[in-house]
């Protein structure tokens, strides 16, 4: 896949899996679970064999009747075909609810596998993956195309494997009771199979036009919900009902073609069915004048004309959720696919506890194709130093800061740590040491505790409580009805912006890192929360390496160093009073904000 592929273009672009392939691997997720499915295809084949004779044995009383009449024989001649009967129907029952009840175990499994690797694929991509991908669209492929999936995995394919062998059941009893019968019904076979080619070729690329609308309108959902503050701001909510409606059009088309295909094929099997059916009455009915066949053999022919017909119909119809099911792990499977930027050498190695020196050397990054953001940066931060980093808006800080938690690699130059380049630690090991704060903290749905916590998996309640008093939380937390275990709504929405940042401080000294970064975390909180925050970070930062992007300069001057990026280089170094003094880039900033 090219760089700089994202989800949304690969959606447009890709071209359809090979049907074999895609049905291959979608049964490979059942593979772990072999041993059931084999018992349960062991009893669709008792339960197909078990329905193909009953028309057979339909027959065979017909006929028995019929001789005990002609001969005067009483009732009870009918005794042991009739039990023969009624034995093919309890065991075609018993065996077809303990194929439902295995083959359905094993596809919920395959299919929380499936979810699995969904969820850690997500974990996995970088974070230049989520910067380009729609969010309703990635949703819409955990969602509505993995459902999709679970219907074949747990239904679907089940129900195919039973219309297919009760087809090869039906065909054999047929020839094994009249071949000649059997020929005739089958004279229509290859219509029916040329109708069912041309089908799937128009099905698959309709259903899989249909989950790309699907997608499409969760996208769009999804960012008029997350912007609706904005739309109502600016009334712009008039103009987003025209887009939305738009898509929903398209969504709308899509579904009726994809109904529109779905509903024209099963008609034309009735049609065909209705034909054969015609053939084997006229044909039987020749046959039985000329006392080539028996009539308990033409009626047990309408039976099996009509069993092998609905096993068609109901093939078709699983044919058509097939390809609905194939379109819709297509674009699973292309998530799955996705590469990842980011990842681990096969020879990376863990690391410890680290000292928190950091180095950049000859470092040049650029996003996909466009230009470098920044040019060949060489920084040293010692250990246990503060360094702050400023500059005006886009030139480059938060990249620069990015590529220490490895959310980018450098296009050129390299990261180190304690000098370790970054490409030979994992990632794991190299995150266990940071911790970050950012301008806007993400709170999960939870309670207080819980989103602290998050800092460190497994914290005493102790632990937490020493965090939020060292963050300074101790206020917040007096004035609410459970204290640290008040719940709070997804993204903390109940909070105030600087509580929010308190509680993302309080996660982050939970976590004691030996590296803390600070993008911003102080921008957008009134001068009284950040007091707080300031006499925290003094305590937070004791010890530690931190590397802090400020915006308010006043924020930044107990720093043991300062660097200014301009336009993707460093332009200036030194103290607080140094820089100021120099009368450089860093004068002109502190100017700018303090110029009355």
């Amino acid at each position: 896949m090219p760089k700089g592929t994202s989800l949304t273009s690969l959606a447009k672009t890709e071209k359809p899996r090979s049907t074999v392939d895609a049905i291959r691997r979608l049964l490979g997720y059942l593979w772990p679970y072999r041993r059931d499915a084999a018992f349960a295809i062991g009893w669709l084949v008792v339960a197909s064999a078990a329905t193909a004779a009953q028309p057979a044995l339909t027959g065979l009383v017909i006929d028995t009747a019929l001789e005990a009449v002609e001969t005067g024989q009483g009732p009870g001649v009918l005794a042991w075909p009739g039990a023969l009967l009624l034995t093919a129907a309890v065991v075609g029952w018993w065996s077809q609810r303990a194929q439902i009840l295995l083959l359905g175990t094993a596809g919920q499994r395959a299919l929380f596998d499936l979810r699995e690797e969904v969820f850690a694929t997500v974990q996995r991509l970088s974070i230049s993956f989520f910067e380009t991908v729609e969010s309703g669209d990635l949703m819409s492929r955990l969602i509505n195309d993995i459902e999709t999936v679970n219907s074949f995995l747990s239904q679907s394919f089940r129900r195919v494997l039973g219309a297919g062998l009760g087809l090869l059941a039906t065909l054999a009893g047929m020839l094994i009771v009249d071949w000649r019968l059997a020929l005739a019904t089958l004279v229509i076979v290859p219509i029916m199979l040329g109708a069912t080619r041309l089908f799937g070729a128009v099905a698959r690329r309709a259903f899989r036009r249909r989950q790309e609308a699907i997608g499409d309108v969760s996208a769009t959902l999804a960012e008029e919900l997350a912007g609706i503050r904005v739309a109502q701001a600016f009334n712009r909510t008039e103009s987003d009902r025209g887009t939305f409606a738009e898509r929903n059009a398209a969504n709308r088309d899509a579904n009726i073609t994809a109904s529109a295909v779905s509903s024209a094929f099963p008609p034309t099997l009735e049609v065909i069915s209705a034909t054969a059916t015609a053939i084997v009455a006229a044909f039987g009915g020749w046959l039985a004048m000329g006392d080539l066949v028996t009539v308990g053999v033409v009626v047990a022919f309408f039976g099996y004309s009509r069993s092998f017909f609905n096993a068609v119909s109901q093939l078709s119809s699983l044919y058509a959720e097939t390809q609905s099911a194939l379109a819709g792990s297509e674009r699973v499977f292309g998530l799955i696919d996705m590469p990842t930027r980011v990842a681990d050498a096969p020879d990376a190695i863990e690391l410890g506890r680290v000292g928190g020196r950091i180095e950049l050397r000859g470092v040049c990054f650029a996003y996909d194709t466009g230009p470098q953001v920044l040019h060949d940066i060489d920084l040293e931060v010692e250990q246990g130093t503060t360094l702050a980093i400023v500059g005006a808006t886009g030139a480059g800080k938060t990249t620069l800061v990015n590529l220490v938690p490895r959310f980018y690699d450098p296009t050129c130059g390299s990261v180190h740590v304690d000098g370790h380049d970054l490409r030979s630690v994992t990632m794991r090991s190299l995150r266990r040491n940071l911790g970050i704060v950012l301008q806007d903290p993400f709170l999960f749905a939870g309670t207080i505790a819980d989103n602290i916590r998050y800092g460190r998996a497994g914290a005493s309640d102790t632990d937490v409580r020493a965090a939020a008093e060292t963050a300074r939380l101790t206020e917040l937390v007096e004035r609410l009805p459970d204290g640290l275990d008040t719940v709070i709504a997804e993204r903390g929405t109940t909070l105030s912006t600087g509580q929010r940042q308190l509680i993302a401080f309080a996660r982050a000294i939970l976590a004691d890192p030996a590296i803390l970064i600070l993008d911003e975390a102080t921008s957008s909180v009134d001068t009284r929360t950040e007091a707080l925050i300031q006499s925290a970070l003094r305590e937070l930062l004791a010890g530690r390496t931190a590397l802090i992007i400020a915006h308010r300069l006043s924020t930044v001057r107990d720093a043991d160093r300062i660097v200014v990026i301009d336009g993707g280089t460093i332009a200036e170094d030194g103290t607080y009073g140094e820089l100021l003094a120099a009368g450089g880039a860093f004068a002109r900033l502190h100017r700018s904000q303090f110029i009355d």
